[in-house]
């Protein structure tokens, strides 16, 4: 097999790695967009604080939903 054909074998693996990777996010994603809806404002504002670094499409999810709920970004970051 030759260098190039090697290459071209790496970089397709990679490729669809990369493809199914980005669809469990987007999967999580959808998920956690789900699951917060039935959850409290405090326990939504706990999520945004402790989850941040952690899980954030799971932090963003619940930012958004204090969001929709009428809260401000400002209101959040000083629940």
């Amino acid at each position: 097999m030759s260098f190039w054909k090697k290459a071209g074998d790496l970089a397709l693996k990679a490729g669809s790695a990369a493809v199914n990777e980005a669809k469990a996010a987007n999967d999580r994603s959808q998920q956690y967009k789900a699951e917060m809806p039935s959850k409290s404002d405090s326990e939504l504002a706990r999520i945004v604080k402790r989850e941040r670094s952690s899980s954030p499409l799971k932090a963003s999810a619940a930012f958004q939903e204090l969001k929709s709920r009428g809260f401000s970004p400002e209101q959040i970051k000083e629940m």
